[in-house]
């Protein structure tokens, strides 16, 4: 009888069943898409880096080289595998054309390079090791899409067309954060064309498991041999090609445990309602000798059933929604390995939600317990009943709120031009490098007196990185690169401290600090011969700052003696315009000029550098933002629905109470809205709080595992502190007025007649 009761009750309030389904479901279908992507992102790197035998240690370096050196360094190490010099034949990337588009305007390092022969594979889009035919040439998949070109068109280098044979697949620079792209052509092929560029190379080593690749590169350094260029890590390749798609996996993630917080309260709603609907029956249940658990278990088995719908709905929706999201994915990694454990994964995760939902509902059904017969026949102080209610409310829509803000914030952070502060690069309007020229200082000193020349520049710096040891007061040292120049005319983003001004102070990156365990006010010895620790220079650090280039792995100061470390690896200069709308076409014009005299020179902007390589990564994010706002809205409506209701059903003697005295249903709707505004308001506001704050934090955590620390949001204050907002009040107003109109079905007579 009790078991007809209370499923006829749920057959009545079918909106109430979908409801619940559909919050189980959505909660599920976040969670279990979340984890879809994060598995098979990882998997599917971890597959490409495996197949293509990605080196574990990677010195770039432009100019001439001993090759019998490094073989001879290689031979004495036990911990190298293998090792191999791998060419790359720099173009400009004018002198690059894909069917009609020129790369003029692309800022990657493209070049050519022939397919290795040890290990470091280029692999094409089935995972095969690619072989080439002569006047052949393939492509970077990321290419692809974005210049809309296909197998057997043609791409022309210098003057000469060579034949797209497909795409590949750089286990190194598939991810467009990667700052070089390479092109696969025939040995006969790189040979004829190598006068078109300059040739640098990749001197690669794959060491032996469990060796410390940290003590290699120090080993590497010790031994004077070629760097003229950054170093990279295979830890650091993974980290790159995860970061772009890892960001929108992290946003889906934040939107699905707020939205399992916001479905728990939710439900809770729902039960509440039928708790309190259901009083007397629950009394007289009671009354004839059923037990307080029976009864608990009689309305948690109907919970346990739409529990299993929505995890079944959720991961069809998972599943489903996770296609278009891992296209890309595919296309730059492949497909990943042990797909049916990807699947198992995302169902646990499933159920892991639907646990906690349960688990939600089984602590609110013990307030049935403290019902008594008596109160409940009496209608009564009933479950759900409490001076603060409307508190739910507030916190729904701060919840809410937070929700729709994070993912706009990310978004606009990244496309922020000041966003590469956060990257190590100075936040001006124009970097200009000097990286691949025979003199490096020379023709630094050639640029910098041209833009004291030039009336439309308002101010620049140099800067000029080199490799110096640093010996610590125990007796460690380390190779570090130390850039030095004027860092506080365009600083970059300091986490404690700040720029050295003055001889004798060195700024750290936060990887750096925290490998060599220093803060700030310890001292540093840079080391400017080998003749011991006497010709030495003295330094405090003075400011530890963010930096993801170079392996996060950098250090400033003012000026250095150049020692033993000799003439500059490359050069930097940070310039701003006097007319901020000139920018674009001073660029084009500098750029075709400083190629009249040496193609080493790159000039860029700084916007056009940041959409290069966050661009896709912030049209994801942003459509994950559209995901959240529609969710949250969703949500909000839905609890604000139910929790009205409940509060009607809790009210309902009143409000006929007030019927029967005169007042009309509208005038009884406007009451409950003044009341409810001041919490929607209140929690609106909170929310805008908690995603600027706790939200920026959160945001940061991904970005702080690279070394960029001490993450802070850029934001849109239109969109922050009116649109959102707005948004937020409008919809759960909007939904508590048509919850509302369940008073126009209540009688005046109800309340003469003791009924709800």
């Amino acid at each position: 009888m009790e078991t007809r009761l209370v499923w006829n009750d749920w057959k009545e309030n079918r909106l109430v069943t979908v409801a619940t389904i559909c919050l189980m479901a959505v909660s599920a279908a976040l969670m279990g898409l979340s984890v879809l992507l994060s598995a098979t992102l990882l998997t599917s790197i971890d597959r490409l880096m495996e197949t293509a035998e990605t080196p574990d240690f990677l010195q770039m370096h432009s100019g001439g080289l001993d090759h019998e050196e490094l073989v001879r360094f290689a031979a004495n190490r036990p911990d190298v595998a293998q090792m191999q010099m791998a060419g790359f034949l720099n173009l400009e990337n004018g002198k690059l054309s894909l069917g009609p588009q020129t790369l003029a305007d692309n800022t990657q390092d493209n070049g050519l390079c022939v397919q290795n022969k040890a290990f470091d594979f280029l692999l094409d889009l089935e995972g095969n090791v690619i072989r080439v035919s002569p006047g052949e040439i393939y492509v970077p998949v990321c290419y692809r899409s974005e210049y809309d070109v296909s197998v057997g068109e043609a791409l022309r280098v210098g003057a000469e067309d060579l034949t797209i044979a497909g795409f590949l697949r750089d286990s190194q620079m598939n991810s467009m954060m990667a700052s070089s792209k390479r092109f696969l052509v025939h040995e006969r092929d790189y040979a004829r064309l190598k006068a078109l560029g300059k040739e640098e190379y990749l001197i690669e080593f794959r060491l032996h498991d469990g060796a410390d690749i940290n003590a290699f590169a120090t080993a590497y350094a010790d031994a004077g041999l070629p760097s003229n260029g950054p170093t990279i890590t295979r830890p650091l390749i993974r980290l790159i090609n995860a970061l772009s798609d890892g960001m929108m996996t992290l946003v889906i993630l934040l939107v699905s445990v707020v939205i399992l917080g916001i479905s728990i309260l939710c439900i809770r709603t729902i039960l509440l309602t039928s708790l309190e609907k259901d009083r007397r029956e629950i009394g007289m249940m009671k009354a004839i000798g059923i037990s307080r658990t029976d009864i608990r278990n009689l309305y948690f088995s109907k919970f346990l059933i739409l529990s299993v719908l929505g995890a079944v709905l959720g991961e069809v929706g998972a599943l489903l929604a996770s296609v278009p999201l891992c296209e890309q994915m595919k296309e730059l990694y492949g497909l990943p390995e042990h797909t049916a454990g990807i699947w198992l994964l995302s169902v646990v995760g499933i159920l892991a939600v639907e646990a906690m939902i349960l688990l939600s509902v089984r602590r609110t059904l013990r307030l049935t317990e403290r019902l008594t017969v008596v109160d409940a026949l009496r209608g009564t102080e009933g479950p759900g009943k409490g001076k603060n209610r409307y508190l739910f409310i507030m916190v729904i829509a701060a919840a809410a709120a937070g929700l729709m803000l994070v993912p706009q914030n990310v978004a606009s952070t990244l496309a922020s031009p000041h966003f590469v502060s956060y990257m190590g690069i100075g936040s001006s309007q124009i970097r200009i490098d000097i990286r691949q020229a025979e003199h490096i200082d020379e023709v630094c000193g050639a640029v910098l007196a041209e833009l004291e020349d030039d009336p439309s520049v308002e101010g620049f710096v140099a800067m000029e990185t080199r490799s110096y040891r640093v010996a610590l007061d125990d007796g460690r040292e380390y190779s570090l690169l130390i850039e030095t120049g004027d860092h506080g005319t365009y600083p970059v983003r300091y986490n404690e401290g700040s720029w050295p001004d003055e001889e004798g102070e060195i700024a750290l990156s936060l990887l750096n600090a925290s490998e060599l365990g220093l803060g700030i006010g310890d001292a540093v010895t840079v080391r400017m011969g080998h003749n011991g620790l006497e010709d030495g220079v003295r330094c405090r650090v003075c400011g530890i700052y963010s930096d993801i280039t170079n392996g996060g792995k950098t250090a400033k100061a003012c000026s250095l003696p150049s020692g033993d470390a000799g003439a500059p690896m490359w050069c930097v200069v940070y310039a701003t315009l006097q007319e901020a709308d000139d920018v674009a076409e001073w660029v084009d014009r500098y750029q075709a000029h400083v190629r009249d005299y040496d193609a080493g020179v790159r000039v860029t902007d700084i916007s056009n550098y940041v959409d290069a390589i966050y661009g896709q990564t912030i049209r994801h994010i942003r459509n994950a933002a559209v995901l959240a706002v529609g969710v949250s809205c969703l949500v909000l409506a839905t609890v604000v629905l139910l929790f009205v209701r409940l509060t009607v059903w809790q009210e309902r003697t009143s409000c006929s109470l007030l019927k029967a005295l005169g007042f009309v249903s509208t005038e009884i709707r406007l009451t409950y809205l003044k009341q409810l505004f001041p919490y929607v308001l209140g929690g609106t506001a909170a929310g805008v709080c908690l995603g600027l704050g706790p939200g920026q934090h959160l945001a940061g955590l991904l970005l702080g595992s690279l070394g960029a620390a001490g993450f802070q949001f850029v934001i849109d204050p239109v969109r922050v502190f009116l649109v959102i907002p707005v948004i937020t009040v409008v919809v759960a107003m909007l939904a508590a007025w048509v919850s509302l109109a369940e008073i126009n079905r209540i009688r005046a007579s109800e309340c003469c007649a003791g009924q709800e």
